[in-house]
């Protein structure tokens, strides 16, 4: 039996859409987690600062301007070394938003935020397939 069919068969198609609805509505920026009830951060405010590294693509123009919020939500990362792998071909987790989700970390003055974009043709399925260049963007994080 191939592996979308068994899939299929052991989970319930609208679960997958309660799933898919929640990571669209999930939301890090400071006002939505303060609307929430909950803080970034209980610490002094972090300056925000623009990105310490050169973005390889341009932030587009449409979605640029939520990123300080986004920074101030993600403030309690800033001492965090993070790795982001984007894949150019997943949609589920598109490589625009991993970008955007870098600048915003690196807005925070977070100068340990590793961004690697995959290119694949396995879209989201590139982290399980794609072995060697997964593997070697987290060997190269790690060391």
């Amino acid at each position: 039996m191939e592996q979308g069919e068994q899939f299929c068969l052991k989970y319930d198609a609208n679960s997958l859409i309660y799933v898919s609805k929640a990571m669209d509505l999930f939301d890090m920026t400071e006002p939505s987690l303060t609307a929430l009830g909950l803080s970034p951060s209980n610490s002094t405010p972090l300056p925000i600062k623009p990105p310490t590294k050169a973005r390889t693509h341009p932030p587009p123009p449409n979605q640029a301007p939520h990123l300080p919020a986004l920074a101030a939500g993600l403030r309690p990362l800033a001492h965090t070394p993070i790795l982001i792998l984007g894949v150019q071909s997943d949609i589920l987790f598109p490589v625009d938003q991993q970008r955007e989700l870098a600048d915003a970390l690196r807005m925070t003055g977070n100068s340990r935020v590793s961004y690697y974009e995959l290119g694949g043709v396995w879209g989201h399925d590139t982290f399980l397939l794609d072995e060697q260049n997964v593997g070697g963007a987290i060997r190269g994080f790690l060391l």
